[in-house]
């Protein structure tokens, strides 16, 4: 006697990650100077040599989600078994 059997299996999953980061501030240039802390809203920046290049990036990012991450992923499985008895007497 010949038995098959077939499974199958799928699977459908989403990972959701966040990443949190912190308050972040900084400032960076040349042939610039502040009047005040970076961080003042009335803070203005100056030229000091006039007619020479100057250059000024602010970076500023709030506390909390920095990034998210979501990975959807499908998995399909199928297996067959097939058995064979002998009975005797």
């Amino acid at each position: 006697m010949q038995s098959t059997t077939t499974t199958t299996i799928d699977i459908e999953r989403t990972i959701e990650t966040e990443v949190y980061g912190g308050e972040y501030s900084s400032w960076s240039g040349s042939n610039v100077t502040p009047s005040a802390d970076i961080a003042g809203s009335s803070t203005t920046f100056s030229v000091n040599t006039a007619g020479d290049p100057w250059s000024l990036e602010i970076t500023t990012r709030d506390a909390g989600i920095v990034e998210t991450i979501d990975i959807t992923e499908t998995i399909d499985s199928t297996s067959t078994t097939t058995s064979l008895s002998i009975f005797s007497q």
